[in-house]
């Protein structure tokens, strides 16, 4: 219980107010997006309550922040670190984590799935009430990412937990690169390549997979991501070769545009990838600690 720390995100009612400053204002923008005060509002009072159901009846000894504190604290102190949120939330979350062990809150059931998380403040509460039975510890896999500059500078990303996105840096333009994978090297051009693990599995590539493809997801502890060029046309689908296939160690992407690598979908992990750059991308050696309920076991 000491060494719990919960970071929490901001409701989007928070965010608004922040940025909008008058309510009366704020109201009138909510009305013309599809009246969506009162949604906005009553998801920012659930997910109030379940801080407080956090702090009062989970962890009234842990500590809690906003995420936006968490590169000004030592994490190797915490043992585990609960991220109470959504999906993207977690996984943003997770970039900061190292040994910890993460767990998945979901913050308001009603309004966000939550694919990634396993638990929810009453299911968590009654979790940590039975002294943490029935629960697992996975290890999910994760994907590193190098890239080297035209002028021999290299940075590494944070590791995806969930999905890479690599496209032109403007969605309009049509996205060129050469993929190289084992013995193979294409040139291609689409709307963008989609590196996914086992946990990315069932989000973005869902939606753009055949209904008939059996392999769409896959474990999240599987040791392989796999890649996907997104819209392309029948006659390129039909004869490139490096479409839609499974890397076990590693793979390359030559940028042929001004591009961007995007981490887990997150504003704050696009990297820059101009023409000329080259992207390593490893299944990484490290894995993300998670906390998850045993159903199983019940």
């Amino acid at each position: 219980m000491n060494q719990a720390l919960i970071v929490m995100k901001k409701t989007k009612y928070e965010l608004d107010i922040n940025t909008y400053q008058n309510l009366d204002y704020y109201r009138k923008i909510c009305l013309i997006q599809n009246d969506s005060y009162d949604k906005i509002y009553n998801s920012h009072l659930r997910q109030l309550e379940s801080r407080e159901i956090l702090k009062q009846e989970v962890f009234p000894e842990g500590k809690f922040i906003f995420r936006d504190e968490l590169d000004t604290l030592d994490l190797t102190q915490f043992g585990c670190i609960v991220a109470l949120g959504g999906d993207n939330h977690f996984t943003y979350v997770a970039h900061h984590c190292k040994q910890n062990k993460i767990i998945g809150c979901n913050s308001d059931v009603q309004t966000s799935f939550g694919a990634l998380l396993s638990f929810n403040p009453i299911s968590l509460k009654e979790t940590v009430s039975r002294n943490w039975e029935n629960i697992n510890v996975e290890n999910w896999s994760l994907i590193s990412v190098e890239i080297e500059y035209p002028d021999g500078k290299k940075i590494n990303t944070v590791n995806a937990v969930s999905e890479i996105s690599i496209r032109n840096a403007n969605p309009d333009m049509t996205s060129r690169y050469v993929v190289l994978h084992e013995d193979k090297k294409e040139e291609q051009k689409s709307s963008g390549l989609l590196l996914y693990t086992g946990a990315g599995s069932t989000g973005w590539y869902a939606s753009c997979k055949n209904e008939d493809d059996e392999q769409a997801s896959f474990s999240k502890s599987a040791p392989f991501f796999r890649v996907y060029a997104r819209e392309l046309s029948q006659k390129a689908r039909k004869n490139f070769k490096l479409t839609d296939f499974t890397v076990l160690d590693k793979c390359q992407i030559i940028s042929e545009m001004n591009g961007g690598i995007s981490i887990d979908a997150l504003p704050e992990r696009v990297y820059p990838f101009p023409a000329g750059s080259i992207a390593t991308i490893h299944l990484s050696k490290e894995k993300l600690k998670v906390i998850t309920y045993n159903k199983g076991a019940q």
